[in-house]
C-alpha cells in the first residue's frame, strides 16, 4: 500500500483519483526523446552517480548518507537530496537502499523529470521487484508515451498489490482493450462485481462486450448499466440499440421509450425506435417516427426512403413513391431512392398478382423497376447494389411472346397500378 503521508499531494494519488496529467507539463523535448524509444525498458539505465560506487563504504556512511537525502526530501528540496540518496543506492542492498531509490523516483517525478523518473523506476525494480511506488511510475509514464504493452506489467503489479482498488482495475482494464485484448473484460468485469451499482462500470464493460464479441455481445452488462441508473438517458439509449442489434425488438423499445420521453429532440432514438418498430412488423408506428427525425433533420434524404419503405411495406404505393420524389427533389441523383422506387414496383407487382396469373402490365411494371435500377448505376455508392437488383429483375421481364402480342399497347391498364400513371 503507498503512504502517501511520504509524498506530496502533487503525486501519485492527486493524479490517479483527479486524473490531472501532471506529466503533462513536463518538456517537449524530454518527452519525445522518450516516445522515441521502441523498448519498454530505457537503452541505458547508467546515471552520472554511478561513479560513487565504492567497496570501501561503511555501514554509518549509508546511514549518514540516507539521514542528509532524507532532511532534504522532507524538505522538497529535491536537487540537494539526489546525490545523498543515490550514493544510498548503488552502495547498499538492505532497506535504505530500497527507500532511497522509492524517494530518488519521487525526487524526478516532483521535478517533472520524466525520462529520470522512468530510469529510477528500473533501476530499482532490477533490485526490488515488489516497490509498488516503482511500478506505478513506471506505468504511469510508459502509458502517458502510448506504450500500453509497456504500461500493463506494471498496473498487473498494482492491481495484484491492491486487487480492490478500482482506479487500477480500471486502468487495467482500459490498456488491455487498447491492446486488443480480451483480458479488458475480465479486469472490467472484476470492476463491476466490486461495485455493482456503478453504472458506468456496466456501461464500459457493455462497450468492451460489443466489441471484442459483436452487437448485441453486452447487452446484458448495458442492461444492468440502464437499471442502476435509470434516469441516465445515455445508457438507455444504449441498451436500446444493443438490444435491437441483438434481435431483442420488444425488449429494445421500453429503454427507447425513455429517452424520447426525456429528448422528443432526440433523432437516433426515433431512428433506432422505428427500425424496432419496422422488425415487429408495426409499419405506421415506424412512419410516425421517421416523420419525427424528419421534422428535426428535415434533408435527411435515408429517412424518406425509409419512409417509403414501410408505406410500400403496408401497400400504400402512391405515398411510397411520394417519398422517393421528396428524396430526389432534396438529392438529385441519390442511387438509393431509384433503389427503392424499383422495390416499390416489384412489390406492387407481387400485390397485384396475389389472386390470378401474371398479366402482361406485371411485365411492364418490372420493366419500370428495371428503368430505375439503371439510374441508381450512376451513383457509384449503390451501383453494386443495383446491378444486383437488375439481375434479379431480369427474369421477370416481358417476354419476346408478350410483346408480340401486345405490339400495339406500351401503358399499364390494370387497375390495381393506376397510382403509376
Amino acid at each position: 500500500m503507498i503512504n502517501l503521508t511520504s509524498i506530496t499531494r502533487l503525486t501519485v494519488l492527486g493524479i490517479l483519483l483527479l486524473a490531472v496529467p501532471v506529466f503533462a507539463q513536463v518538456e517537449d523535448d524530454e518527452l519525445e526523446m522518450l516516445g522515441e524509444e521502441r523498448t519498454c525498458v530505457p537503452e541505458s539505465l547508467t546515471v552520472a552517480y554511478d561513479k560513487y560506487q565504492s567497496a570501501e563504504v561503511q555501514l554509518n556512511d549509508i546511514r549518514q548518507w540516507y539521514s542528509f537525502g532524507s532532511e532534504y526530501f522532507k524538505n522538497k528540496d529535491y536537487k540537494s537530496a539526489l546525490p545523498y540518496l543515490w550514493k544510498v543506492f548503488v552502495n547498499d542492498s538492505t532497506k535504505y537502499a530500497r527507500n532511497a531509490i522509492r524517494k530518488i523516483a519521487d525526487c524526478y517525478f516532483n521535478l517533472q523529470m520524466a525520462d529520470s523518473t522512468l530510469i529510477a523506476s528500473y533501476r530499482g525494480l532490477e533490485k526490488f521487484s515488489d516497490q509498488i511506488r516503482l511500478h506505478y511510475y513506471a506505468g504511469f509514464l510508459q502509458e502517458k508515451l502510448g506504450k500500453s504493452e509497456c504500461a500493463i506489467p506494471h498496473y498487473e503489479a498494482l492491481v495484484k498489490d491492491q486487487p480492490t482498488n478500482e482506479t487500477y482495475l480500471e486502468k487495467l482494464a482500459f490498456l488491455y482493450f487498447k491492446q486488443d485484448d480480451e483480458k479488458a473484460l475480465e479486469y472490467q468485469k472484476k470492476l463491476v462485481d466490486l461495485n455493482p451499482n456503478n453504472s458506468s462500470y456496466q456501461n464500459t464493460l457493455a462497450q468492451y462486450g460489443e466489441h471484442f464479441y459483436g452487437a448485441g455481445g453486452g447487452l446484458q452488462a448495458y442492461a444492468d448499466a440502464w437499471k442502476n441508473d435509470p434516469d441516465n438517458p445515455e445508457f438507455a439509449f444504449k441498451y436500446g440499440k444493443a438490444a435491437y442489434d441483438a434481435g431483442e425488438y420488444l425488449a429494445a423499445l421500453k429503454p427507447l421509450n425513455t429517452v424520447i420521453k426525456k429528448d422528443g429532440k432526440n433523432a437516433k432514438a426515433y431512428d433506432i425506435r422505428a427500425l424496432t418498430l419496422e422488425s415487429l412488423e408495426k409499419y405506421s408506428a415506424a412512419i410516425a417516427d421517421y416523420k419525427k427525425v424528419l421534422e428535426l433533420e428535415p434533408k435527411n434524404v435515408n429517412i424518406m426512403c425509409a419512409l417509403a419503405n414501410d408505406y410500400r411495406n403496408l401497400n400504400q404505393f402512391s405515398k411510397a413513391k411520394y417519398w422517393v420524389r421528396k428524396a430526389l427533389q432534396t438529392k438529385p441523383g441519390f442511387g438509393l431512392a431509384y433503389i427503392t422506387m424499383g422495390e416499390i414496383y416489384e412489390s406492387a407487382v407481387l400485390f397485384c398478382q396475389r389472386n390470378r396469373s401474371r398479366k402482361y402490365d406485371d411485365g411492364l411494371v418490372y420493366e419500370l423497376a428495371m428503368k430505375e435500377y439503371r439510374k441508381a448505376t450512376k451513383d457509384p455508392s449503390y451501383k453494386s447494389m443495383a446491378l444486383k437488383r437488375i439481375r434479379s429483375v431480369k427474369p421477370f421481364l416481358p417476354t419476346k411472346e408478350e410483346v408480340f402480342m401486345n405490339q400495339s399497347r406500351k401503358n399499364i391498364k390494370l387497375k390495381c397500378y393506376s397510382w403509376i400513371n
